[in-house]
């Protein structure tokens, strides 16, 4: 017999709201909570158990009273086998991308993970093909 269908909802809201919470430490800000659910799945396509291991490992922590901060930065980001895995959920949240394994190529996971990226509000931009000006808005020098 497999596990019930709630045991196994009841699960995957678990995990993610340990990844939203590491996430949120990773990326220094709040952030969506839909976005976090399929980003959650799009790392865990990647990394497979090895997420597993990194969110069970934030959560002992946390749940040791632990500083989140000081977790991340001290015991995850330095792990040689986490420390990599941490910063692909990272980068994830700040290009909307990630990076292939086998290949080494980029992977955009869509057009709207790229246009929320964590980036353009960074850097105070917008993503190229996404101005919000009007057609020739271009040739006006920008409002201060």
């Amino acid at each position: 017999m497999g596990e019930s269908p709630l045991k196994k909802e009841n699960k995957k809201g678990a995990r993610l709201d340990e990844f939203l919470q590491l996430s949120r430490v990773l990326a220094a800000q709040e952030l969506d909570v839909h976005l976090a659910e399929q980003y959650l799945e799009r790392v865990r396509d990647a990394a497979g158990a090895d997420l597993d291991t990194l969110l069970d490992r934030f959560q002992a922590r946390v749940k040791a009273g632990d500083d989140p901060v000081k977790i991340v930065k001290d015991r995850l980001l330095p792990d040689p086998k986490l420390g990599p895995l941490a910063k692909t959920i990272l980068l994830l949240w700040y290009i909307g991308g990630i990076q292939n394994p086998g290949s080494g190529d980029w992977e955009m996971t869509s057009a709207d993970h790229y246009y929320r990226a964590l980036v353009w509000t960074a850097i105070g931009a917008h993503p190229p093909t996404l101005s919000n000006g009007y057609f020739g808005h271009w040739k006006y020098p920008p409002e201060m």
